[in-house]
């Protein structure tokens, strides 16, 4: 008994008393391996495509708005970082329908058994963690790569029905270097891409011209 206790009774007390300690190196080492899945990658570019196509037919139906022309490379690249807020904002109530909350209830549910046994958690229930946490890093996988579809689908639409097309904006007005609707699936997964190297390209812009 004190043999066992010593073997069994410093990892469960370890659990009852900080069990995100014992999980959190597997759990780190278990997002790190995970990858989106076939099927969600198919969707995230499936959602890609269909606001291509939808691009496209608004600018051959000449229901786009006049090109959005700033008046410098900052004001592109502000104006993308909030178009990329926009999107995230419209598409955040949605985001419960998104791969992942039933991955992540279910692990919960696993942690809070297994830390509820008086004796601590059983190696069954670590297992069972295990399992649940490779679901989980497998879900937000496949999350992040549909959500990204979606937003850069929506903003390829917002693109080339309001005319703010990122390639036309820095080359100027009259560069015809490709096609509109192309810049709009351009522009559509620079804004899809999040805010976040949206904001590192302003800062790099604004700080380029002031270091001689």
């Amino acid at each position: 008994m004190p043999a066992g206790g010593g073997t069994t009774a410093s990892p469960a007390d370890a659990d009852a008393a900080t069990p995100r300690s014992e999980q959190e190196p597997g759990l780190s080492v278990v997002t790190a391996s995970q990858q989106a899945g076939p099927s969600a990658v198919v969707a995230g570019f499936g959602l890609i495509a269909v606001g291509a196509v939808a691009g496209w037919l608004i600018w051959r139906s000449g229901a786009s708005a006049a090109k959005i022309q700033p008046e410098d490379t900052t004001g592109v690249f502000l104006t993308l970082l909030v178009f990329a807020a926009a999107v995230e904002r419209i598409l955040e109530p949605f985001s419960r329908w998104l791969p992942g909350r039933a991955a992540e209830a279910a692990l919960s549910q696993t942690v809070t058994d297994a830390n509820s046994r008086i004796d601590g958690p059983t190696e069954a229930d670590r297992a069972a963690i295990a399992v649940a946490t490779a679901k989980v890093a497998r879900a937000k996988a496949n999350r992040a790569i549909v959500a990204w579809g979606l937003a850069s689908g929506l903003a390829t639409v917002a693109s080339s029905a309001g005319g703010f097309y990122v390639l036309h904006a820095v080359a100027g007005a009259d560069w015809n270097g490709v096609a509109v609707w192309v810049d709009a699936v351009v522009t559509g997964v620079m804004v899809g891409s999040g805010t976040k190297p949206l904001h590192d390209l302003i800062t790099r812009a604004q700080n380029g011209p002031s270091s001689p």
